[in-house]
């Protein structure tokens, strides 16, 4: 299982820096503390959208995420 977020701070910054730094966050487990980020990825197999308004579903605080079988980092 993956999970996959966006991080709306790095989108943020983007627009008011120009950085083009990866917003989207791809994990092994809730907990990981070794993401993976990426500007663009392929989903694989199912997956699941979850939404948690009382608490987050991953380490760094997310409370959307996607839930899938795997995922192709494009870029």
């Amino acid at each position: 299982m993956k999970y996959v977020s966006i991080n709306g701070q790095t989108i943020r910054k983007n627009a008011v820096t120009g950085s083009t730094d990866a917003p989207i966050r791809i994990a092994r487990t809730p907990s990981d503390a070794k993401p993976v980020y990426a500007s663009e990825i392929d989903i694989v197999g199912p997956a699941r959208l979850r939404y948690n308004p009382c608490g987050k579903l991953l380490r760094c605080g997310a409370r959307l995420v996607l839930e899938c079988a795997d995922v192709k980092v494009i870029r």
